[in-house]
């Protein structure tokens, strides 16, 4: 008994670590790609005669906290149960790659730049994933109580 209990611990552990490298890996991903989508908007107020000041002092916070890390989690459990450990792995590569461009991108050009998705994994999916797991609430609340939105809604209305 002890033996098969041994084993199972052994057999687990390496896929408990490679979880949490992905968890921590989408956390440090997210938080960088949270900041240069919102360094965009800014770009794009700016580039349209807007006046961004009210927008750059109402970014929201993108560090994750616990419900963001609980939701991650979530996200990459259906992400990995749908394709692949590895096939995330490879996505989560491709998003860090991404990332330095995006400081000189403009916010269209991000959004037909950005398939990531792994080989099973449709962008219907990966938006309901995204919404059972949280995230899409947990940014948009956040946007809403920095007053992000609001900036972002009026300076879009004098344009």
């Amino acid at each position: 008994m002890k033996q098969l209990i041994v084993a199972a611990l052994v057999t687990a552990c390496p896929v408990a670590a490679l979880a949490e490298t992905q968890l921590d890996r989408l956390e440090t991903i997210s938080e960088r790609m949270s900041d240069a989508m919102f360094d965009a908007m800014v770009r794009m107020v700016e580039q349209q005669g807007g006046n961004p000041e009210p927008l750059r002092a109402a970014i929201p916070d993108s560090a994750w906290d616990d419900e963001y890390r609980t939701a991650g989690a979530c996200l990459l459990d259906k992400f990995v149960a749908a394709s692949s450990s590895s096939a995330v792995d490879e996505m989560l590569d491709e998003m860090e790659a991404f990332i330095p461009r995006m400081a000189e991108m403009e916010l269209e050009a991000m959004g037909e730049n950005t398939d990531f998705l792994p080989d099973g994994i449709s962008e219907d999916f990966s938006i309901s994933a995204n919404e059972e797991c949280g995230l899409t609430d947990i940014m948009l609340d956040r946007m809403d109580e920095s007053g992000f939105m609001a900036a972002m809604m009026q300076s879009m209305a004098g344009n």
